[in-house]
């Protein structure tokens, strides 16, 4: 464990620094202490001051775009850094999440977990929430929070969000993360992205609809080294 800073840190100098002789590499990171990253383009006023007054806890920023994650020893957050010309590197980006989603539903499925990949067309119809009058408030609250909304080839049990997905990808080569649920629970990113009662309590709510944690659906708590060793697995299986 490390401080999320630190993780960053080291997840971009991996992807500076790779070769294309390389292999591949696989970063994985539990944040201590317990901390709230932001997407690229979030501004701190999305956060309520009241509750970072009372509550303080480190505020980072990633460089790949999304929206907020609590991170702490409720996530487990894996790292693949693919170097330039690698076979998974695809010329259509959305695609390029395909293969890790998949992945994921396959080493779930050795922890007795059953999953599945989010369609494009399907991510997209969420997004398109967006756009209706009746449930633009609601949905524009929700994607605050990267639990909150779901993207191409992100894993799922149902419509609840279990591995969340993001992507940097520079000259050098490519960074795909991916962020697992050991637990979910919506209390502290309520309070800290919702600015009045109200919004605290349709983010506390309509977070638990839109996100699960693997112990909810193992019904026990499910450890980060055996999630490791099922991924790893299935990689191994891939080559």
């Amino acid at each position: 464990m490390a401080d999320q800073q630190c993780h960053i840190e080291r997840s971009e100098t991996f992807l500076r620094t790779i070769q294309s002789e390389n292999h591949p590499i696989l970063y994985w990171s539990l944040a201590e202490p317990t901390g709230l990253v932001l997407g690229f383009s979030q501004k701190h006023d999305v956060l309520n001051a009241e509750t970072l007054t009372h509550c303080p806890l480190p505020i980072y920023h990633r460089r790949a775009g999304g929206t907020a994650v609590l991170v702490g020893s409720h996530l487990l957050s894996l790292d693949v850094v693919l170097p330039a010309g690698h076979p998974l590197i695809l010329p259509d980006v959305v695609e390029s999440y395909r293969w890790f989603g998949e992945a994921w539903v396959a080493a779930l499925h050795q922890l007795g977990i059953q999953t599945r990949t989010i369609p494009p067309d399907e991510a997209h119809a969420q997004r398109a929430l967006l756009k209706h009058p009746e449930t633009h408030a609601r949905e524009a609250l929700l994607h605050h929070a990267c639990y909150g909304t779901l993207s191409s080839y992100e894993v799922v049990a149902g419509q609840r969000k279990v591995v969340g997905l993001d992507m940097i990808r520079r000259r050098v080569g490519s960074l795909l993360q991916a962020g697992v649920l050991l637990h979910w629970e919506t209390e502290m990113l309520a309070q800290l992205l919702g600015h009045t009662q109200e919004e605290q309590t349709v983010l506390r709510e309509g977070l638990l609809e839109r996100a699960v944690g693997l112990d909810t659906l193992a019904g026990r708590v499910v450890g980060a080294e055996e999630v490791i060793a099922a991924f790893e697995r299935v990689v191994v299986a891939m080559n």
